[in-house]
């Protein structure tokens, strides 16, 4: 399938119009411009997004819309190069893009998402979008990876798998003689820190509203409980391209699967649910 028949950004408007009427399906890749640790590029969030977004696209009858390349990352602004737009305007723009979609019949909606803090955004535009009737889900790449090989799971910011994700995109881009497993900061002795949003304390978990800069002086960071890793102690460095091809491809066919399946649930407009939705 030629990059045309599924790229929005490479379409004619008469070619996209085609497009739309074709599927009724969009995939909207949304990444982050930010810090990834003295080893990894500041793109990696949404270079990563939108590489797995065009996989897709070749794989399934969806148009892929240009990627959102700036999310929500003020807590990474302390380190150079990170760039963030709030909550509110992240929200906006992505309600305002979804509501253009909908004009030209788009009716399910998969965003591919390289970034965490985009989620609040990209939830409270699936609110709007339920409201309307139509199917919004949320493939979060690194929440994902066990379904390519059980054993490969993200454990932190700037980690093996995203090493390895980038290795394949473009392995000039991570400089691997600053590739080390990194060492948290924590708040005390008995106050341990997951991420610079959560905590632990004794066997309790609180949130705590730190930057990133909080919890490390290099930017990447382990990210306990991300997923149900249990070995921390894998280094960047064991990443290799063939790795981060496997996992790229790998998604892809996952979401392709999911796609299929996704294109037939339809749902009515919650005004038309009755009395119990008023």
């Amino acid at each position: 399938m030629a990059n045309k028949e599924y790229l929005l950004e490479h379409m004619t408007w008469p070619e996209a119009k085609e497009a739309f009427e074709r599927t009724s399906v969009v995939v909207i890749p949304t990444g982050s411009t930010e810090q990834h640790g003295p080893h990894m590029p500041v793109g990696t969030d949404f270079l990563v997004a939108q590489d797995m977004a065009r996989r897709l696209g070749e794989r399934a009858n969806v148009i892929v819309t240009p990627t959102i390349t700036i999310g929500y990352a003020k807590y990474h602004t302390s380190f150079p190069g990170s760039l963030s737009v709030s909550v509110e305007t992240l929200t906006q723009a992505l309600i305002e893009i979804c509501e253009d979609l909908l004009k030209y019949g788009t009716t399910h909606i998969l965003f591919v998402n390289g970034h965490g803090g985009n989620m609040r955004s990209i939830s409270r535009c699936g609110e709007m979008l339920r409201q309307r009737g139509v199917l919004m889900a949320v493939a979060c790449w690194w929440e994902m990876t066990q379904v390519v090989n059980p054993e490969w799971l993200a454990i932190g910011h700037g980690d093996y798998i995203e090493t390895a994700a980038m290795l394949a995109i473009d392995e000039t881009l991570p400089n691997m003689d600053l590739a080390r497993i990194p060492d948290n900061k924590h708040l005390s002795d008995t106050i341990r820190l997951d991420t610079p949003h959560h905590a632990k304390f004794k066997e309790g978990a609180l949130t705590v509203n730190l930057i990133t800069a909080d919890i490390t002086d290099t930017g990447d960071m382990l990210e306990y409980g991300l997923t149900a890793a249990t070995d921390f102690d894998i280094p960047p460095t064991a990443a290799t391209k063939e790795m981060g091809e496997e996992i790229l491809e790998g998604l892809a066919d996952y979401l392709a699967e999911f796609v299929e399946e996704f294109r037939k649930v339809t749902l009515p407009p919650v005004d038309k649910l009755g009395p119990l939705a008023q």
